[in-house]
């Protein structure tokens, strides 16, 4: 997926911050998550590739740790919920 997270500061898009959605902070305070880790999590459980891009060491090791969780089932569907 290009841009997983959206593009923070880009002045191109007119909604361009995924990580302040309201679902998405529910569902990652639920899980004790970032939300860019949770939404990295559900392009993969959507069968995505995702490539976030960072120069930040602390938010690579962040983006990284997203293979060994998954979503339930009953949060999951709460995506479906968001304006595409």
């Amino acid at each position: 997926a290009y841009s997983p997270l959206g593009s923070p500061g880009s002045t191109w898009l007119k909604d361009n911050n995924v990580l302040k959605h309201p679902i998405l902070n529910m569902v990652s305070e639920k899980l004790g998550k970032t939300p860019g880790q949770v939404a990295l999590r559900w392009g993969l459980q959507n069968g995505q590739s995702v490539l976030p891009k960072s120069t930040n060491a602390a938010r690579i090791v962040e983006n990284s740790d997203i293979l060994d969780w998954s979503i339930p089932n009953d949060l999951f569907s709460k995506f479906s919920q968001i304006e595409q």
